[in-house]
């Protein structure tokens, strides 16, 4: 089955912009009486699904660091460790962080561009049996 270039276009919309677009798109599927291809609600929901996620891990990871650096010896490492991971530009403006976060757009992005769903192992598993991606 082939899958059409608008799908795929919306598809990498949808990862770029974390679930924003995806947002957009479904609520106008769903005023104009459209139907998505299952590899568009695939890629729809798995980009607001992975946006969720980041938010979660971002937001424990900053909770956690400020909770462990009141603590004497393994708080100075907490901190370095955080001035590592998330402020040092690592490539122009990359951060180690950032650059990760990259990578996975791009690669979420390039494969939904070659028509196929791309997978991460618990994300897409959960997807596929929410949605029937």
């Amino acid at each position: 089955m082939s899958v059409r270039f608008s799908d795929r276009i919306i598809s990498i919309l949808a990862y770029f912009t974390f679930g924003i677009f995806s947002i957009i798109w479904i609520v106008f599927a769903n005023l104009t009486k459209k139907t998505m291809s299952s590899f568009l609600v695939f890629n729809l929901y798995q980009a607001i699904f992975i946006s969720v996620v980041l938010a979660v891990i971002s937001l424990l990871y900053s909770i956690s660091i400020n909770l462990i650096s009141v603590i004497p010896l393994i708080g100075n490492f907490a901190e370095w460790f955080d001035v590592f991971f998330n402020q040092t530009p690592l490539y122009f403006t990359f951060t180690i962080s950032g650059l990760l976060v990259t990578i996975l757009v791009m690669y979420l992005s390039l494969m939904s561009l070659f028509g196929k769903k791309p997978y991460l192992p618990m994300v897409s598993d959960v997807i596929s049996s929410n949605f029937g991606g």
